[in-house]
């Protein structure tokens, strides 16, 4: 067990970083810097977006449990509630592998008594996702021959919806530096080492930022400070944005998300009338020439082939917009783990050094919730995580011996395979 007034240091501040300094702060501890590159929030941090799915139930029971938690902070703490729209979540698949995994999350739900609602038809779908706003059909005339085709699926109308993610992380930041939190701004570019012992980083601009706990929360760059053995991978999957008029957006306004997951989903559309969608696929990586190791290339810009599916997407969801001008389009990065469960524990090898990352394009869902856990990490050692946790969450780089960096993982859509953005030489303008 740490003192309170031991020195934290934790490198990101995204979902991950800012999770937990609020969580050590409303825990007592007084003595918490976190470093990034950017202002809050961080262009750099998956968290920084208009909306994010929140699930309740996903293909993991373990993860699945672990969101029920989050959930009751989604609806109850002051930093996260105005962020959550328990809206609903219409599901839908196409491919067999995807309409199973549909069918046994349906079954689970449906075996504790949650208020969901099977959908076969294309009317089923359209029902519930209906264009209601500028060049609106009436329902009856409504021509469903290429849309929702073969869609299987089914709507939970509770216990799920959508995080207006930004404002999370402003939230959270806010309550950080109210708490007496430190923020620098800059970028960590080497851990210190003495001996067996981390005490520090040098950032890029030359300081030397010493501290008794260090907390690598920096995502998909985490492999940018530490050899991982191969335990992280980083993924980036793409994001498509349209501006709807005001009568449109007023008309989607609470609308359930839309979740295929072999075509792609979208949300409702935000304050300013920003519809966001994103295509369903494995995902790209960035090979660096190093074996295995993928680095984050960030860009405004997406692959051709990914605005085509998204478009194929909207033309069976909303064809009134599916040709109008993207207002914005860009790559998102993750970084996975060959099992998926987070990396959340102390390294093996180097006393002081916490590791938080992993998020496996999974983690937002759990930012009430994951810095409670990654604190009493930090503060009490590997016994402050219960055993289950523990577990999951280890050192484990056996899982990553032979790893083949292009297996799915367990998701669907678009070609089905991983693919290299060095392969791919055609992007939007």
């Amino acid at each position: 067990m740490i003192s309170p007034d031991s020195s934290i240091l934790i490198v990101g501040a995204g979902t991950f970083g800012l999770s937990t300094a609020l969580q050590l702060l409303r825990k007592g501890h007084k003595n918490v810097t976190l470093l990034d590159p950017y202002a809050i929030p961080s262009p750099l941090s998956a968290g920084n977006d208009i909306n994010k799915i929140f699930q309740s139930t996903v293909s993991d029971e373990f993860y699945s449990e672990l969101a029920l938690e989050a959930l009751d902070l989604w609806r109850s703490d002051p930093v996260y509630r105005p962020a959550f729209h328990e809206v609903g979540i219409v599901y839908g698949a196409t491919g067999d592998d995807a309409v199973a995994e549909i069918n046994q999350r349906y079954n689970r739900l449906e075996s504790k008594g949650e208020d969901i609602q099977k959908l076969e038809a294309p009317e089923d779908f359209a029902r519930l996702i209906e264009w209601k706003g500028d060049l609106a059909d009436d329902f009856s005339s409504l021509n469903l021959e290429s849309r929702f085709k073969n869609w299987k699926g089914y709507f939970q109308k509770s216990k799920c919806g959508w995080t207006f993610a930004a404002l999370a992380l402003e939230n959270a930041y806010k309550e950080c530096k109210e708490k007496g939190a430190h923020f620098i701004q800059d970028a960590a570019e080497e851990l210190l080492i003495e001996g067996s012992n981390c005490v520090g980083v040098r950032t890029l601009s030359g300081a030397i930022l010493k501290a008794d706990r260090v907390v690598i929360c920096a995502g998909a760059n985490s492999t940018k400070l530490l050899n991982y053995k191969g335990q992280l991978l980083a993924k980036c999957w793409t994001v498509g944005h349209i501006k709807l008029t005001p009568s449109e957006a007023k008309a989607l306004k609470n609308s359930p998300v839309l979740l295929n997951l072999d075509e792609g989903f979208l949300f409702e559309p935000d304050a300013n009338g920003i519809l966001k969608f994103c295509n369903e696929f494995p995902g790209y990586i960035n090979r660096d020439g190093t074996e295995n190791i993928s680095s984050p290339l960030y860009r405004n810009q997406i692959p051709v082939e990914a605005e085509e599916q998204m478009r194929g997407f909207l033309r069976q969801v909303f064809p009134q917009i599916s040709t109008r001008p993207f207002d914005a389009a860009k790559i998102c990065w993750c970084t996975d783990t060959p099992d998926r469960h987070f990396l959340i524990c102390e390294h093996p090898d180097m006393n002081g050094l916490i590791l938080a990352t992993g998020d496996s394009g999974q983690g937002f869902k759990y930012m009430p919730i994951i810095g409670h856990y990654i604190s009493d990490l930090v503060m009490k050692g590997e016994s402050g995580l219960k055993e289950s946790h523990r577990k999951a969450w280890r050192w484990r780089p056996e899982t990553a011996e032979k790893r083949d960096i292009y297996n799915l993982q367990g998701r669907f859509g678009g070609s089905n395979k991983i693919k290299d953005l060095n392969d791919l030489s055609k992007w939007t303008n």
